[in-house]
């Protein structure tokens, strides 16, 4: 039967107040090699520092082949689980071969003296990951492709049970790139070493894994075979970008990509998009939208607003007013202007006040001169108005034909369907 090497059981985990893991619950099998996808900022890293008693959990419990993580000697910890960290920082000025016995020290202690078998081990794992011919040289002399090799030569040396790698391939040149892949494939299927690799090439990994976790904001979005995670539609949302996936016709591998599309260079769409934002609930919409060919208009902003001072670095037209100033009817006479020349307006995650209602006002007659108009989801979180009121405003929107968004790929599909069909 087959062991569970690692169990994460409703972890939580974070950083002070800032929790990154909520609520995670995966089992990875003994000989399995698993990859742990995600976007960044999605809590791959943390959810390996977790595994590796690195961080402790708010609440769940993490378990290596049945023992609670938090609770194994390090020693014992060390002959279960090796890592392979992003970046391995040396300050002192330790040779190649020192900081490959390091890999050693839980078998032998830390004043213990090397056998023959420790120094066999450390020449082996050199060799395996082409750092031998370095092994004089100071760590700290060395390339980030060549640090990597080296600390993936320590934890071999380890002779871990699961070997985690948090992207520590990614700074390998290709060919190196390929030889640490296969590396890591021998030991899974020779050795039955259970494989955890935080990836970002999706196609490489799908040639790789038996199993792939999807992350997404610290929550496991999907866990199954390269086929049942590799979805166009889950993983456009998950990524927040075109997706597609298609089967290699020679290999039978499935590899992602890109929409072509997204691939050529966007041409002006000769359609005008119209923002509702403020206080930097516009940024990443103006820069999306303007990459997706759109010609965007703003407003009615704050002079001192972080949507203002975007505006003007991307050259968008914008209607501005006086700070902690009520909407004059200049400025709303301007934005209604430009609602007017556009095709869509786009209502950001902005919070609502009674100072900034009145672009809720703008929005429903924007529908009624028959403009798309599309509004963030979730109103009622930002709604800082007495009784509601831009909730009210919102739903009313809606009833009218105001369409909902909740994330910006969603949003740009939307306009795309509503502008050119």
């Amino acid at each position: 039967m087959e062991q569970e090497a690692l169990t994460f059981r409703n972890v939580s985990a974070g950083y002070k107040q800032r929790r990154v893991l909520d609520n995670v619950s995966f089992t990875v099998k003994e000989g399995e090699f698993v990859s742990l996808i995600g976007p960044n900022g999605c809590g791959k890293s943390t959810l390996l520092k977790t595994a590796a008693a690195l961080l402790k959990p708010l609440s769940g419990k993490v378990e290596l082949f049945g023992q609670d993580v938090q609770h194994i000697k390090p020693a014992v910890r060390a002959s279960l689980l090796g890592v392979v960290p992003q970046k391995i920082d040396s300050p002192m000025a330790f040779t190649v071969s020192q900081i490959v016995m390091n890999g050693r020290i839980s078998s032998m202690g830390w004043w213990g003296t090397p056998s023959s078998l420790d120094h066999d081990l450390v020449e082996r794992s050199m060799i395996y990951t082409d750092v031998l011919g370095l092994r004089d040289r100071f760590f700290t002399e060395l390339s980030g492709g060549e640090q990597q090799r080296v600390a993936l030569a320590m934890v071999l040396a380890q002779e871990p049970k699961i070997i985690m790698l948090d992207e520590s391939i990614s700074h390998l040149d290709i060919n190196h790139r390929q030889e640490v892949l296969q590396i890591l494939m021998n030991l899974n299927r020779e050795k039955r070493m259970t494989i955890l690799l935080v990836s970002h090439d999706l196609t490489l990994s799908a040639g790789i894994s038996d199993r792939f976790l999807l992350m997404e904001a610290g929550t496991v979005a999907k866990a199954g075979t390269p086929a049942e995670v590799l979805e166009p539609a889950l993983l456009s949302r998950v990524y927040d970008c075109d997706l597609t996936v298609q089967q290699d016709p020679y290999t039978g591998y499935l590899q992602v990509s890109g929409a072509i599309d997204s691939l050529r260079r966007r041409r002006k769409l000769e359609r005008s998009v119209h923002v509702i934002a403020g206080g930097g609930s516009g940024i990443e919409l103006y820069r999306r939208l303007l990459i997706e060919g759109y010609e965007v208009t703003s407003g009615v902003l704050n002079r001192l607003d972080s949507d203002a001072e975007a505006a003007r670095a991307l050259n968008i037209p914008v209607v501005l007013e006086q700070p902690f100033s009520p909407v004059g009817a200049a400025a709303i006479a301007k934005a209604m202007e430009m609602i007017t020349n556009a095709d869509a307006v786009v209502l950001s995650q902005v919070p609502f006040g009674s100072g900034n209602l009145v672009n809720l006002q703008l929005a429903e007659e924007a529908l009624k001169r028959g403009k798309t108009v599309l509004l963030a989801a979730g109103i009622g979180e930002r709604d800082y108005t007495e009784g509601k009121a831009a909730v009210d405003f919102a739903a009313r929107l809606k009833r009218s034909g105001a369409l909902n968004w909740h994330s910006i790929h969603e949003l740009v599909a939307q306009l795309q369907q509503q502008l050119h069909h």
